[in-house]
């Protein structure tokens, strides 16, 4: 199964950021402090036990209670009918409600956390407890004759009797194994559940790599939550115990356990006779002191295979020099992680070992949590590991925050999510793309070539304003031009624009349909292209171009150059080059009145 969509309230800065659909591999964007990472730590609290460490400071409103709603769909077949009673059209619909609540044992406020969702009673009566509970009335129920009358199973049936904890027990049995007919659910409101943890433990499996500044953090033997001691975990439980070998191990802990302890399962009389020795003084020495004591045990914890690899396994990278990873840079430490994620994911699909080998059964899907996968990375090593985020996603999923262009794809737009947070009492927004934004678009694979050769076209989804222009050389005119104005030092972020260049006329309106479908404001700049001496079929074609344009603006501003921006700075013929562009605007007397009329209309000078 995958998330396809959540919504989360009362999270952090979140006070409701509405509903948000996910593909497998979806990117959130948006400025720093705006609540990217709430919204996949919201997530990873949503899929984590009891209550996912949410503490009062995580409340945007204490009075009110937290609540995350996630859907699920793509359920293997397994998975379909374990969670059959709870399935809405095929998708599973679930809710975690937060509320702070006062101990009435210790008197200190803890979190409680209780799943919501909506359940189907099986259609069958003698099926259902709350069916049952309801026929008979007040009446005290017979479940043993239930049982029988309607020929259940044997294991409805213990030592001779069945109440109605038994038949719960069975009945939770034979609805997992047994094709049951549900009834619909009821969807005017969720209900609590409550799930026997095997359930709960069928959703994904999430990891989240959190934007640290030192691995160190992340392997803090201190505690068992951190992501590397979660990762070597699970790779030793699901990777390490196939290897046929792995019972040598669990056959030397059984021995180390009998050896320390007396009621060891394997062999009670091979325990050290030192402990009793101890044992038998401190009793005798305790007795002096307090009478009534009988007798004094020591028991000592043998830690399994799983906790053993997680917690006491250390790395070493040799780069030239043999050393332990923490001696090495933090680009290498994040790899590091990321590597064993990779591990992991290789080994769920069965990719890790060749053929034949320690193949490990199918566990749940896993998905990947990234806070700013591009930290400490090299660019040139940030397109690779966006290839690998994107292979993750092909059979697990991937979420994460990012703030580089190398981590977007502008074709993937429906992959992408825009966080802002205009102000503390409206909260953090996710605004995603309005899908009738591409509309009437028969042909997107001309563009896909080139926003994966120029990720630099992705800048638009981190621009507060954008001007789309036709090419790199009018991007070196309009700096050119507010330069010459003193409105800019270097560059046109100064002024909170950004100048994405689209590759050419017929490409502009693709990124008007993205930009309107995210509601991002934007002006365009183009070459008007049409001249009296032009033929019938180039003025057709250059007028449907600009029509298009038009057409899509959404009440943005367009802006044409009379003909071309080479006519309107007294020039014969085209720039050849961005080389010869930026030569010819290092001397700014060449700047005419009219560009400078037309840039300064558009940046409202």
């Amino acid at each position: 199964m995958i998330l396809t969509k959540f919504r989360i309230q009362n999270y952090r800065s979140i006070v409701d950021g509405g509903d948000v659909s996910l593909n497998s591999v979806f990117a959130f964007v948006g400025e720093n402090n705006s609540g990217k990472s709430n919204l996949i730590r919201a997530i990873e609290c949503f899929m984590s036990a009891g209550s996912g460490g949410v503490t009062r400071t995580d409340f945007n409103d204490t009075s009110k209670p937290i609540i995350i709603k996630c859907i699920f769909d793509r359920l293997s077949d397994e998975e379909k009918k374990r969670w059959r009673p709870y399935l809405v059209n095929n998708q599973l619909i679930l809710e975690k409600h937060f509320e702070l609540k006062l101990d009435e044992r210790t008197g200190k406020e803890k979190t409680e956390a209780v799943f919501h969702g909506y359940k189907a009673e099986p259609t069958q009566w003698y099926l259902s407890i709350e069916k049952i509970e309801s026929q008979t009335a007040n009446k005290k129920v017979d479940w043993k004759s239930i049982v029988e009358t309607n020929s259940l199973p044997n294991y409805f049936i213990e030592d001779g009797k069945c109440t109605k904890a038994i038949f719960q027990k069975a009945l939770s049995r034979y609805l997992e194994e047994n094709d049951v007919e549900f009834d619909k659910p009821d969807i005017s409101a969720t209900q609590a559940l409550g799930f026997p943890s095997n359930v709960v433990a069928t959703l994904p499996s999430i990891y989240l790599l959190k934007a640290i500044t030192d691995y160190s953090d992340e392997i803090d033997k201190r505690t068992s939550s951190s992501t590397f001691r979660r990762l070597m975990g699970d790779l030793g439980d699901r990777i390490i115990k196939t290897d046929p070998r792995y019972r040598e191990i669990q056959t030397a802990l059984d021995t180390i356990k009998a050896l320390f302890n007396k009621n060891s399962e394997l062999n009670s009389s091979i325990r050290l006779q030192s402990l009793s020795q101890i044992e038998a003084k401190l009793t005798e020495l305790l007795k002096k002191l307090m009478p009534s004591v009988n007798k004094v045990s020591m028991s000592v914890e043998v830690d399994q295979a799983k906790d053993i690899f997680s917690a006491g396994v250390e790395l070493s990278v040799d780069d030239g020099t043999d050393t332990s990873v923490l001696a090495k840079g933090h680009g290498l430490q994040r790899c590091i992680v990321f590597t064993l994620l990779q591990t992991l994911i290789l080994n769920e699909r069965n990719q890790l070992f060749a053929e034949n080998e320690f193949q490990p059964s199918k566990n749940r899907t896993i998905l990947l949590a990234i806070e700013e996968p591009e930290l400490y990375i090299h660019p040139q090593l940030s397109k690779l590991f966006f290839d690998v985020i994107r292979e993750f996603g092909k059979t697990d999923q991937v979420i994460y925050s990012t703030h580089s262009p190398l981590f977007i794809d502008a074709f993937d737009y429906d992959s992408i999510a825009i966080v802002t947070k205009n102000n503390v009492t409206e909260g953090t927004k996710v605004k995603t793309c309005d899908p009738k934004a591409f509309d009437g678009l028969t042909d997107k694979k001309l563009f896909q070539g080139l926003t994966r050769i120029n990720p630099s076209v992705s800048e638009l989804f981190f621009a507060r304003k954008v001007l789309l222009v036709e090419g790199p050389e009018d991007q070196i005119a309009v700096t050119a031009v507010l330069q010459k104005n003193k409105v800019i030092v270097n560059r046109v972020e100064e002024l909170d624009w950004s100048i994405v260049v689209a590759g050419g006329k017929a490409s502009i309106p693709f990124f008007q349909r993205i930009l309107n479908g995210f509601a991002i404001p934007y002006a365009v700049l183009h070459d008007h292209d049409i001249t009296e001496t032009m033929g019938s079929n180039d003025k057709q074609t250059e007028e449907a171009r600009n029509k298009a344009i038009e057409e899509l603006s959404n009440g943005n501003p367009i802006y044409k150059y009379p003909i071309k921006l080479e006519h309107t700075i007294g020039l014969d013929h085209h720039f050849k080059d961005q080389f010869e562009a930026h030569v010819f605007f290092q001397d700014d007397s060449r700047i005419t009145d009219d560009l400078s009329k037309i840039i300064n209309t558009i940046f409202g000078i």
